[in-house]
């Protein structure tokens, strides 16, 4: 495969790993606290395009163009809360996570739609153990009652304080599904401005809608161009092999 053919089926494939985002955040608009993915492309293109247009200086201009390295991050912006009445139900009103402790090890989530496991410890929607300054909230049976500052009450005594932690924003987070993601323990900072907690609300997700069709036409544009200049490529790669094949 040529270096050209190349440049150009890997930035397909980074487009198509871009779409998949995208159509993932919209299946996700209504999912509480979902954090939107952010496809991240390092070479655009047209700067592939730009880069292969001579065709005397294409050798030694593909040397140096790197192919399309394709991440994803998550947007960290906070969403609107929507009241919903149920007291395990809490939302925070800021920045920061709740900690829950998975398989993998303590997790961060914006989901608060937590309930009391038939244990008596409340939980994430997964399953996972929600947890506060002491360790598991075990909750009981009892009125639960949970403050602005995170101070968790069952039946007027105070039992413990959710668990509130902080990452820096150049800190990646890794994606463990249901709204929770991993990250080094070393990276882990206790809020140092405890966001307000709202018991009886819900974070909606922070996709908008209109931003992301925008975003997905714009995707499906290049990946035609893409398409267009793949084709092409291939009608002059198989013109040059017939006049070559030709014999004077």
């Amino acid at each position: 495969m040529s270096d050209t053919s190349q440049i150009i089926g890997s930035a397909m494939r980074t487009e198509a790993e871009v779409l998949r985002v995208i159509s993932q955040n919209i299946a996700n608009m209504q999912t509480v606290a979902y954090r939107r993915q952010v496809p991240v492309t390092h070479v655009q293109f047209d700067q592939l395009v730009n880069a292969s247009a001579s065709a005397q200086a294409q050798a030694a201009q593909l040397q140096s163009v790197q192919l399309p390295q394709f991440d994803v991050a998550i947007d960290q912006k906070t969403a609107t809360l929507k009241s919903t009445g149920e007291p395990s139900n809490v939302a925070l009103d800021g920045p920061g996570f709740f900690v829950v402790q998975t398989e993998q090890g303590p997790a961060l989530t914006r989901r608060g739609d937590f309930h009391v496991a038939p244990d008596g410890t409340l939980v994430s929607s997964s399953g996972d153990v929600v947890l506060g300054e002491k360790g598991a909230l075990q909750i009981g049976s009892g009125a639960l009652t949970i403050s602005s500052d995170g101070v968790v009450s069952v039946n007027d005594s105070v039992i413990d304080q959710l668990r509130i932690a902080n990452v820096a924003n150049n800190v990646r987070l890794a994606s463990l599904g249901d709204g929770t993601y991993r990250v080094d323990p070393q990276q882990l900072e206790e809020a140092s401005s405890r966001p307000s907690v709202r018991q009886g609300f819900l974070e909606t997700s922070n996709v908008v809608p209109v931003n992301e069709m925008i975003q997905l036409m714009e995707t499906v544009r290049r990946f035609e161009a893409e398409q267009k200049f793949a084709r092409a490529y291939d009608g002059m790669l198989n013109q040059a092999i017939s006049e070559l094949g030709k014999i004077s």
